[in-house]
């Protein structure tokens, strides 16, 4: 605590160092002092840039995000009719196949059928054949 208000007083109280060199003391008050501001304005920028970073996130989410959620939403609905189409799409392929194979069935069971009307008319054929050639003979000899 000071003995005096007085300014000059309290000058003269000072070491004598101090006292003689006036610019001595301001430098290296000076120096610890832009020390400390270096350091702390360099701790306090990082701080206000972390905090502007945030800030400034939080800004273009708010305008960002909106627009997002509403694309989102959108997207999934896409997603949604665009499963049910494919299911649907599905389903008729199945139908179609179902459909294409019993095609195929009663082709072939028409196939198998000629095939047997075939085999019959051609024994026929033969029979009537082997007829004719007996005639023939029995006229032949007959003559």
């Amino acid at each position: 605590m000071l003995k005096s208000s007085n300014i000059n007083s309290v000058l003269n109280e000072l070491p004598n160092e101090s006292a003689r060199d006036p610019t001595a003391q301001s430098s290296h008050n000076e120096k610890p002092k832009q020390d400390a501001e270096t350091c702390c304005s360099s701790q306090d920028n990082e701080v206000m840039a972390s905090l502007a970073a945030l800030q400034l996130s939080a800004g273009v989410l708010q305008i960002a995000e909106p627009p997002l959620n509403h694309v989102r939403t959108q997207l999934r609905e896409l997603i949604g009719r665009q499963n049910k189409t494919y299911i649907d799409l599905s389903k008729e392929k199945y139908k179609l196949d179902c459909s294409e194979v019993a095609r195929l069935n009663d082709m072939m069971s028409d196939v198998k059928r000629y095939k047997d009307k075939l085999t019959k008319i051609k024994k026929e054929m033969q029979s009537v054949y082997q007829r004719t050639k007996e005639l023939k003979c029995l006229l032949a000899l007959n003559c």
